[in-house]
């Protein structure tokens, strides 16, 4: 039986990167999914707990820019989509690293794959490969909490950006296409940024799906 699962939302500063935490509260183990930015509110909410794994949905600074603290204090391991190994050597934009008060990301130690299935700390998660935004996006999906973290790849009332290196359109429609018929359309999402949402809403009114099916 799977443990009691919590999943506590960080909104990080300075642009609202949206760090999650999947806690199973009887073993007090955490995963650490998108630490981009503001470490200190981060190590305060796994301040009680041992961090077995540190998630990325993808590479980019803002949600990897913490990666290499968290493994440092907890020695967790690094799972990241092995198509998004070159963004962690790259900041793209200048001086966004320094914006941040990011690190260099260190080597992944796993490599994440469409449909794999973790069970971390007790917590099943599934991988569901995602690229568009980035070659290697990923997002999580949690069965017993219904709930997808699903990175840059899908907003409320938006989607990731495609202009930046290794970014495509066509893949990104691609991509959402497969969320929406993968999961219940009542599955709540935690976006990249801002605001969470569920699938269903995000059908009814977000303007970037018209048009897909």
């Amino acid at each position: 039986m799977e443990q009691k699962v919590k999943i506590e939302t960080i909104a990080t500063k300075p642009i609202d990167e949206n760090c999650t935490v999947i806690k199973n509260e009887e073993t007090k183990e955490a995963i650490v999914v998108d630490p981009g930015s503001d470490i200190e509110n981060i190590l305060e909410a796994i301040k009680d707990f041992k961090v077995v794994a540190i998630l990325a949905t993808h590479g980019h600074y803002d949600h990897v820019g913490q990666v290499a603290t968290l493994k440092e204090i907890y020695n967790a391991p690094f799972y990241i989509n092995k198509e998004d190994e070159f963004l962690l050597k790259d900041e793209i934009l200048p001086g966004f690293s320094l914006y941040l008060n990011a690190k260099t990301p260190p080597k992944p130690d796993f490599y994440l794959k469409d449909e794999d299935k973790l069970n971390i700390a007790g917590i099943d998660i599934e991988v569901i490969h995602t690229p568009g935004h980035t070659p290697g996006g990923c997002c999580f999906y949690i069965k017993s909490q219904n709930t997808l973290i699903a990175g840059d790849t899908l907003f409320k009332g938006g989607v990731g950006r495609t202009d930046l290196p290794g970014g495509s359109w066509e893949k990104l429609a691609s991509s959402l296409k497969k969320i929406f018929s993968t999961f219940p359309k009542d599955t709540k999402v935690i976006c990249g940024h801002y605001q969470d949402t569920t699938l269903e809403h995000e059908l009814k009114f977000n303007p970037f799906l018209r048009g897909l099916w």
